[in-house]
């Protein structure tokens, strides 16, 4: 067989039935060889007498022309049926390289466009490296899931990390899953030893492909880890509530270091925060320069064109309807004072001098834990007289247990204690175990401890039902007569808390309508849970901050009762965003539920007062929470019990420090460094125009069921409708899902569908079934050739389905397309359009002239000529104009990097000449100058190695264009 197969480079064949390329071929002595590249397998060289050759056919080379009286749209050889299926696969493969939203028809999530618009503008930048500060409540969640999607649909998100506060991990696997059908490992220490075991002690658990993780801040900071991030590499690193590794000081922290390694070691990053800036300058810089180093040198300041560069930010007040109308309503937030009995303000005041007294020891001491311990109890103390009950109690049983060292703490515990965030249920334990620490010198000290805790154990049960429960009880019972349709969230922060409220109303005519959330629920009873309170009768739920993130509620309640005030004021927050958010049409009502004249009351009713004022003034609550971040209101007020301060004092200190703030935030707003965009009905119609153009290149709902239902028929399966917007299929042996013989289903194409109803297998354009036919369909050998008969072909000719694709110098796709070209028989005239409508044009079936066929068979190869010299112009004029654009994205980012390198290099090289200056005159500098010597070689280095990949970018080459199958194009 290989005597008659004459080889030249770039030849097409067939080597032992592989697709190879030759390369060239050569003789070693009396030995001949052929050097090739050979399909998913690489070059290769071989002796050609030891291996078979063939030459491969082209598309229409197994057609004699003799055959052709034979053909007909329905002939095996030219199927239409197969053709049209094969160019539907084909344009499925292609539409995640044409620059459009591939998200909005993958994701069960309802999509608003103000969502959209910021992933597109994350998605048309050079590189998907973005700090995205949309305010509470507007879905960076959804945005973050959506971008990813993207990602993923181009083949760039096979390394993904999310790094997240630990008791967000659980919501963002749910959230991930639930939304857009992405599984999240979780990496905690169960996957770390499971990892090490399986590949071994030397390897890099964090660089390995084919992961998607979600790991905690605290977790991933540990050293342990350190050596190992700095040698892996992300597709894609998500960090949410991305303040929290800000930068701060001089000494930056081990959170910020750890998300400052993963930012630099990877391709695209996605820093999520609604409180991107605390009031001061340093943490926000330092959140822009993990996503761009090079935008700014470190003595020039942030200027607002360089910001916009990369932060996304949008705020409840700036989001408008297509009538012009704010689409988030306003709220109120209001305080319900209670007055405290004779028997409440006694218990109050004896709580708060032990308090004192255990809280001075432990500082005198240097045990901080304990010290923890009575701010909690505090905090309880203010909450209810259930929750401070139940937490004496417990302490007087530690300590009269013994169990009461501080010296050997849980590992929950010890993390909480220092600041790490806990899911609720770990929280709990973690504050359970810390409120029985104490620390004494002597016995007779814990005696005398015991003593005065079943005093108060005694106090507190003299006082069954707390003024709090009972006006909270009142309140419900009133809005329950008088407006019978509303629903009330109430939000407390301590379980026994809510185990209190719920036995002081158990007896209630409303008892049976309460539906409770609280960590120990799990995610499919919460889900439950929230489905009835938004969908059933019950109208009131009782929760702790286990659902203040994660639920939605905005369609069936607008009023919350706030037990108690939380310390952190994000938090309140947090609770407030179930209800204001979009979606919601009434004004949102805040009730908080506060003791009178107590040090908490005065301090937390300021701080509200001030947050909803400087709200008011700027139109984001995101703003004043980032600046209340780092202030410590726990510590403030507990320095004000121990040394005996009046409330006045902490909220003078408490309005010092927030004025400071407002002022630096003022200057901020005047240089527009943060300030919020808007999205109104311009902004609507241009996003608009990208969802249209979006479901053109993917396909609308209709395209995926005919793809669906003609796939599965062509490969031997059967697809039968089971309801409205329901199907069932029998899959063919080659995709099917069970090996019982069931069949698939039931499941829909409708997207709106699947988001109402549970259970429903949503059919998308990525979904694993659809993406699996697609395969089977180019893997097959049919559909290659195909005949129409069409009303609209006026002349005989061939449409020609061309592949077209450029990359970039990094070898990144930078656009993909199928480009259909018909050209006629008769006059070699090559049409684009025509070309498009005989692709998507449904044959008439009948059997064609055979003349005809048999002159385009006899002529095929001039008219490919025709084609090619046709599609090379088109290249050419395209690969212009993305150069053009590549050059304008590029020129950007290489003049901020010049710019940078030169600030950078002269303040290196002014402390070089003041080092040098100082040597001259005696001092000893040759470490100091070395240092900065050193400093400047690494500069260098860093900037040239971004100027090349820059340049790279700015590449953009053409890959020769490839015929993908061929149609016979006849008029009727």
């Amino acid at each position: 067989m290989n005597d008659n197969v004459e080889l030249a480079p770039g030849d097409a064949i067939l080597l032992n039935d592989n697709p190879a390329e030759v390369i060239k071929t050569y003789s070693v002595g009396d030995l001949e060889y052929l050097r090739a590249y050979v399909e998913d397998v690489g070059v290769k060289t071989v002796c050609i007498e030891d291996v078979e050759i063939e030459r491969k056919r082209d598309q229409l080379g197994a057609l004699e022309p003799a055959t052709a009286s034979q053909l007909h749209p329905e002939h095996e050889s030219v199927s239409a049926d197969w053709f049209d299926l094969r160019s539907q696969a084909l344009q499925l493969q292609i539409a995640h390289e044409q620059g459009q939203l591939l998200s909005i028809s993958n994701s069960l999530v309802r999509l608003e466009p103000y969502q959209l618009a910021c992933v597109n503008w994350v998605m048309q930048k050079l590189r998907q490296r973005a700090l995205i500060a949309d305010d509470v409540g507007l879905g960076k969640t959804i945005e973050a899931g959506l971008i990813l999607k993207e990602l993923t649909a181009r083949n760039r998100a096979d390394r993904v990390l999310f790094v997240v506060p630990a008791h967000l991990q659980k919501k963002w696997i749910r959230d991930m899953d639930r939304f857009f059908d992405i599984s999240l490992t979780p990496a905690d220490r169960q996957w770390v030893e499971g990892e090490r075991r399986r590949l071994g002690e030397e390897a890099n658990i964090w660089d390995q492909d084919h992961q998607q993780m979600v790991t905690s801040m605290a977790f991933l900071r540990q050293e342990e880890f350190r050596d190992e991030l700095d040698d892996a590499f992300w597709d894609v690193v998500v960090v949410d509530e991305a303040h929290k590794a800000a930068k701060r000081g001089e000494s930056p922290s081990k959170t910020s270091k750890m998300v400052e390694r993963v930012a630099d070691n990877s391709d695209s990053l996605l820093l999520l925060s609604a409180t991107p800036h605390d009031g001061k300058g340093d943490a926000f810089r330092s959140l822009i320069e993990y996503i761009d180093p090079f935008l700014v040198a470190e003595d020039q300041d942030l200027s607002k064109e360089a910001v916009d560069r990369v932060m996304m930010r949008r705020g409840k007040q700036t989001i408008y309807d297509d009538d012009g109308e704010r689409i988030f309503p306003n709220r109120e937030v209001g305080t319900i004072p209670v007055q405290m009995t004779h028997e409440e303000r006694q218990f109050y005041r004896a709580v708060t001098d032990y308090v004192k007294h255990v809280y001075n020891r432990s500082e005198q001491l240097n045990e901080p834990a304990v010290g923890f311990a009575m701010a909690l109890m505090q905090k309880r103390l203010v909450s209810s007289i259930g929750a401070i009950k139940a937490t004496l109690s417990r302490r007087l049983a530690n300590l009269v247990d013994q169990q009461s060292t501080a010296t050997n703490l849980s590992e929950e515990a010890s993390a909480y204690l220092e600041g790490e965030d806990l899911d609720e249920q770990d929280q709990q334990k973690a504050e359970e175990e810390l409120a029985g620490l104490t620390i004494t010198e002597s016995d007779a000290q814990l005696e005398e401890e015991i003593e005065t805790l079943r005093d108060l154990v005694s106090l507190a049960e003299g006082i069954p039902v707390d003024s709090k429960a009972q006006k909270v009880r009142r309140y419900i019972q009133q809005l329950l007569e008088e407006q019978p349709n509303e629903k009330v969230l109430l939000f407390t922060e301590y379980r026994d808390t809510l185990d209190y409220i719920l036995d002081l109303v158990k007896d209630e005519p409303w008892a049976d309508e309460i539906l409770v959330i609280h960590g120990g629920v799990d995610k499919e009873d919460r889900a439950r849970i929230e489905d009835e309170f938004n969908h059933g009768q019950s109208r009131l739920l009782f929760a702790t901050d286990a659902a203040s993130e994660g639920i939605d509620l905005q369609h069936s309640c607008h009023i919350m009762v706030n037990y108690e005030l939380p310390w952190n004021p994000n938090r309140l927050e947090q609770r407030i965003g179930r209800l204001h958010r979009y979606g919601q049409e009434k004004e949102v009502k805040v009730w908080n539920f506060s003791f009178e004249d107590t040090r908490e009351s005065e301090v937390f009713e300021m701080l509200q007062e001030k947050v909803e004022n400087i709200r008011g003034q700027l139109g984001n609550t995101a703003d004043v929470l980032g600046m209340l971040d780092d202030i410590n209101v726990d510590s403030l007020i507990m320095e004000s019990i121990r040394n005996d301060e009046p409330a006045s004092a902490t909220k003078e200190e408490l309005e010092e420090l927030i004025d400071e703030r407002q002022r630096t935030l003022a200057e901020w707003y005047e240089r527009s460094l943060i300030d919020t965009s808007t999205f109104d009905e311009e902004s609507r119609r241009k996003i608009q125009e990208v969802m249209d153009q979006s479901e053109d290149v993917y396909g609308s709902e209709a395209d995926i069921r005919q793809f669906f239902e003609l796939g599965i028929s062509a490969l031997g399966g059967d697809v039968e409708k089971a309801g409205n917007n329901l199907f069932r299929a029998e899959l063919p042996d080659s995709l099917r899902r069970s090996r019982d013989g069931e069949p698939y289903g039931p499941f829909t194409f409708n997207r709106e569908f699947a988001m109402d109803h549970d259970g429903i297998e949503y059919i998308s354009p990525d979904a694993d079934l659809v993406q699996e036919l697609m395969q089977r369909v180019l893997d097959s050998e049919q559909g290659a050739v195909g005949l129409k008969l069409l009303p609209f072909v006026d002349e005989p000719g061939i449409t020609y389905n061309y592949r077209v694709r450029f990359e970039d110098g990094t070898g990144e796709v930078i656009r993909e397309e199928i480009l259909p070209v018909f050209v006629d028989a008769a006059h070699r005239d090559p049409q684009q359009r025509l070309g498009q409508r005989i692709i998507e044009g449904d044959t008439i079936k009948g059997s064609p002239d055979g003349d005809r066929v048999r002159t385009l068979l006899e002529h095929q190869s001039e008219m490919r000529s025709s084609a090619d010299r046709y599609v090379s112009q088109r290249v050419e004029s395209r690969r212009d104009k993305l150069h053009e654009r590549r050059r304008e994205e590029t020129q950007q980012e290489l003049d901020d990097l010049e710019a940078y390198a030169e600030a950078e290099r002269e303040r290196i090289e002014t402390f070089i000449a003041d080092y040098e200056r100082k040597a001259e005159a005696g001092s000893d500098m040759d470490i100091a100058i070395r240092r900065q010597r050193d400093r400047l070689s690494k500069l260098e280095e860093r900037i040239e190695k971004r100027r090349r990949e820059l340049q790279r970018k700015a590449q953009v080459i053409s890959l020769a264009p490839e015929v993908e199958n061929i149609c016979l194009s006849l008029p009727i």
